[in-house]
């Protein structure tokens, strides 16, 4: 169940003459500069810009930011924004709804949220907070610092495993699971900003599972002086965070800069026993050459260890609400105790976007990337010492101290996963047309394995990576699972964008040829070793866009997109000597054809966009849990056919007299098209509402920043959600509110621009269920289309945070 990350790109040269900039910006209402850059499939309009971290204190005057540069593969229009004034965090610009809705010219719906609303919020934000009040965002968590990583974002319906992760170029997705973790990514004081595409993926971005959309983070640029930042968070939870990040500056006048951060952040957990703990390193080293290249070094190291708490039942909530938390204290032969159930998580990810300025108005962007991560996902659970099998074969297990222990242990899911890639692009301009061809190669090795770690007459275990110490007979650890995959991902995409009516029509067409190969072996003794598949997905898409004035702008697209069957769908799994679920080489990929209509307004006082989608799906995968040994590992439930459509709205204020309201509205209908098999009969699931997609979702944010002082509120709804697809149980809607407020204070001596904050999570405590964990096929028992009798099982769910409120001191150097 690792995260993997891959690249998509945010890319681009920016030149700028600073003489003209200031004279547009004298005439403008505090706007603008707009400095546009390109990049292959993307067509988007991007609020950018420079932190500065040198130090100087702000004048009271608007200060202009200095030019960026960007380096991506997409056709991605960067805007930078003339900035308002100087913080702890860098020099702000004007965006609409104060940062939560950066300025768009592409062919699709898109929300991007900058730095100037994150910085706002806790210190501990990650991506998925940071995109929440966004149309068609879902979030769910269970811990509100985000150091856990019991979270999911769904998106118009789709899952996490279908909303494609790009972090600098990198996919972020579990190789084996699709999933993405943002806590793993990125520091928030180190996020430029963070978009959401809502219906599909960029057809260069690196990303095999976008029917939901893509999610790309963008990093900051080191600054071009020496300076830093330090913030210190404390709060409920006893949470204690320190952030330090120093910036190198220009070094010479080598156009090389660089930069490196540390954060080190713990609490309590927020459901039951335990404690949460992450440490994060963040870097980067770029190189800007006199031609026009530019090559960006990116880096991230985490080192995590904390609770995934169990996810209840609706029952098992109605009766114990937050107090459903894993065991406080541990008696002999018990198979729930917190100690038992600590995950362990280390990663690292280093990707280089690089451009590359060639004769003949040619441009190669190429992006290596390489992610090693290592996991061990544990859980309490009991075992005997005779009775066992080894896959189909009986044998006894030698458990260290089972007379003290009453048979616990420690369910170890041990895990390794290797990524490398490339992706690369070369585009050359002829005439009205930029063509663009490209190829992405991802290698990824993923090693799973389920041994099991004796405890001490107190419940204690020891190491994560190396205790393992139940035995066979042989000598060997005794395994439950053995699973080792090789995937390797090749992809060829063709682009033509064609500009026409002096830029204002933009027509982009291309396809993107995916081929998906995995090779593994299943190590337990059995009918089964090696597994293999196969899978080619051709997928065109379409998009025009037309602005038929300077404010206004409507679009069309047409994509389609697929997602592969999961590795846990390859393997059998053995149970008492026999197979429990049979592996499957043969499932078919999801595929899905959409629809987008939309408009947007972009004036000097508001900024609104408005889509209609339609989508049609075919073996739709719908990520969801099972338990090996109290372990839960993701899986995947095959919907059949299922149709959905629906509109999504949002809609921001400049800044005016520092106030910058936001409003975002999705309605959805999302339908299941036909019955599904379960065994030699079916579930009558045609018409039912699908899994996760409520039918209204709305968002309402006001943003004030003036002059010294500084705050966010908002409130997002979130309809009732159907968890089984016979429709037999749903999770009640649920509202919550969150508040933050801010003071900048004056420099003095070295210290630069300090500030203090105070964030309220769930402001008024809400005590609800934030998200469907394991949808089910039905919670009741139900006669199929057949006459035949079908047991239901019970979904699971994620509880909402309860109410936490933390402080954050931070001051540039």
């Amino acid at each position: 169940m690792l995260t993997i990350v891959h690249y998509r790109a945010c890319k681009t040269y920016i030149a700028l003459s600073t003489a003209s900039f200031l004279a547009s910006t004298a005439l403008a209402h505090a706007a603008v500069d707009h400095t546009h850059v390109r990049s292959a499939a993307g067509q988007h309009e991007v609020a950018s810009g420079s932190h500065v971290t040198s130090g100087k204190a702000a004048s009271g005057k608007a200060k202009v930011a200095a030019p960026r540069t960007l380096v991506s593969h997409g056709t991605e229009e960067v805007q930078v924004n003339a900035a308002l004034q100087h913080g702890a965090y860098g020099r702000m610009r004007r965006i609409a709804g104060g940062g939560l809705m950066a300025r768009q010219t592409g062919g699709d719906m898109r929300s991007t949220v900058t730095s100037e609303y994150i910085n706002k919020q806790a210190a501990t934000t990650t991506a998925y907070q940071a995109v929440s009040l966004t149309p068609g965002a879902n979030f769910s968590q269970s811990d509100p610092y985000g150091f856990a990583a019991n979270s999911m974002l769904s998106v118009r319906g789709l899952g996490g495993n279908e909303v494609g992760q790009v972090w600098e170029g990198m996919p972020v997705n579990d190789i084996e699971t699709y999933n993405g973790y943002p806590t793993y990514w990125a520091d928030g004081e180190d996020i430029e900003s963070v978009s959401l595409t809502q219906g599909s993926a960029a057809i260069t971005a690196p990303v095999m599972n976008a029917a939901g959309g893509q999610i790309t983070t963008t990093m900051r640029d080191p600054g071009k002086k020496f300076g830093g930042l330090v913030d210190y968070s404390y709060g409920t939870l006893n949470l204690e965070r320190f952030y330090g990040r120093i910036d190198s500056g220009e070094i010479g006048h080598t156009g090389l800069t660089g930069y490196v951060s540390f954060s080190n952040g713990t609490a309590k957990n927020s459901l039951g026993p335990g404690r949460q703990m992450r440490r994060h390193v963040d870097f980067a080293v770029k190189k800007d050459f006199e031609n026009g290249d530019v090559i960006k070094l990116n880096g991230s190291y985490v080192d995590m260890d904390y609770m995934y708490n169990p996810n209840p039942t609706k029952d098992s909530w109605n009766t114990y609400g937050r107090s459903y938390a894993w065991g406080g204290t541990f008696s002999p032969g018990s198979s729930d105790y917190w100690q038992q159930n600590r995950w362990k998580w280390e990663q690292i990810m280093l990707s280089m976007p690089s451009l590359f300025k060639l004769p003949g108005k040619t441009e190669l962007n190429v992006t290596p990337y390489f992610l090693e991560a290592w996991q061990n996902s544990p859980a309490s659970s009991t075992l005997s010492e005779t009775g066992n099998y080894y896959g189909t074969q009986p044998v006894s297990v030698t458990i260290p101290g089972v007379d003290e222990s009453g048979g616990s242990v420690r369910s170890d899911y041990v895990g390794t996963q290797s990524v490398g890639g490339v992706n690369a692009a070369l585009s050359r301009k002829f005439g009205d047309h930029k063509i663009t061809l490209g190829y992405w190669y991802q290698y990824g090795v993923d090693d799973l394995s389920m041994p099991f770690s004796s405890v001490s007459s107190s419940g204690l275990t020891g190491s994560a990576w190396s205790l393992h110490n139940v035995t066979m007979g042989n000598g060997e650890p005794y395994l439950a699972e053995k699973e080792h995959t090789v995937t390797q991902t090749n992809a060829l995409y063709l682009q033509d964008e064609v500009s026409l009516l002096q830029d204002r029509l933009k027509i982009v067409g291309g396809i993107k040829a995916l081929m998906v190969n995995k090779e593994g072996t299943n190590g337990l003794p059995g009918p089964q070793y090696h597994v293999g598949s196969n899978n080619f997905q051709p997928l065109p898409r379409l998009s025009v866009a037309y602005k038929f004035s300077k404010d206004h702008q409507v679009f069309f697209n047409v994509t389609t997109n697929t997602l592969m069957p999961i590795d846990d769908t390859l393997y059998n799994s053995y149970s008492g000597g026999a197979i429990s679920t049979q592996g499957n080489s043969n499932l078919k990929p999801e595929y899905s054809i959409s629809e987008e209509l939309g408009y947007r307004y972009q004036g000097n006082i508001v900024h609104a966009s408005v889509a209609l989608f339609n989508y049609n799906f075919t073996n739709r995968q719908v990520s969801s849990q099972r338990y090996v040994n109290n372990v839960q590992v993701y899986s995947t439930i095959n919907g059949g056919g299922q149709t959905t459509r629906g509109v999504d709205f949002e809609a921001g204020l400049m800044p005016f007299h520092g106030f910058s309201p936001y409003v975002s509205a999705e309605y959805l209908h999302a339908t299941i098209d036909n019955n599904i098999q379960v065994g030699n009969d079916y579930l009558p699931t045609a018409g039912k509402t699908a899994v996760r997609s409520p039918h209204f979702q709305g968002a309402i944010g006001i943003v004030y920043d003036h002059r010294n002082f500084f705050g966010t509120f908002s409130v997002k709804y979130t309809g009732s959600q159907y968890s089984t697809f016979m429709n037999d149980e749903k999770m009640p809607s649920y509202k919550t509110l969150n508040l933050s407020l801010g003071y900048r204070l004056p420099s003095f001596g070295f210290v630069k621009n300090p500030e203090i904050r105070v964030a309220f999570m769930n402001l008024t405590d809400e005590k609800v269920l934030s998200g469907v964990a394991s949808p089910q096929l039905n919670a009741q028992t139900v006669t199929g289309i057949h006459g035949s009798s079908i047991g239901g099982s019970s979904p699971q769910y994620y509880i909402a945070p309860r109410f936490t409120t933390s402080m954050t001191i931070a001051a540039g150097f």
